[in-house]
């Protein structure tokens, strides 16, 4: 199972938002669509960060902490640009899982973006797919289910 490739268990299609949407934008589809981390892409489709509910939440109580005149003000002059993370951890979409959980463990997350790089690197890496530790486990109960049948 560890060498299933991560292309076979990820999804493909990837909630994005772009680097100049509002974060009150971002914050509002993450928690909508109950999304942990979205990545952040530029007008070519590709991957230039990730913002995450965490980078979301500590921009809202920046936002409350400079608006205590006003503790109604929405903070809609903070952009996804501004919270979100550029130093990005990704995988490739031939990575095993096991790789995937080594880097997983190692960077201590939940996710990462599948990404395929342009040969010449010049390019930033397109966006191909995510992969989360909720695709892992429902790969394992899946093959516990159909281990478990008849």
């Amino acid at each position: 199972m560890h060498r299933i490739p991560v292309h076979q268990i990820m999804t493909t299609d990837v909630i994005t938002i772009h680097p100049e949407a509002a974060v009150n934008e971002a914050a509002a589809i993450m928690r909508d669509l109950e999304l942990r981390r979205m990545p952040v892409i530029d007008e070519q489709a590709q991957l230039i960060g990730i913002v995450t509910d965490s980078d979301l939440r500590e921009a809202e109580s920046v936002a409350q902490a400079s608006n205590s005149f006003d503790p109604n003000a929405e903070a809609a002059w903070l952009t996804v640009a501004d919270v979100m993370s550029r130093d990005v951890v990704t995988i490739c979409p031939d990575a095993t899982v096991g790789e995937l959980a080594r880097l997983l463990m190692q960077h201590k997350i939940g996710g990462v973006p599948v990404v395929e790089r342009d040969d010449s690197a010049t390019l930033p890496p397109r966006l191909v797919g995510i992969i989360t530790e909720t695709d892992i486990f429902r790969m394992i109960a899946k093959a516990w289910e159909n281990g478990n049948q008849g």
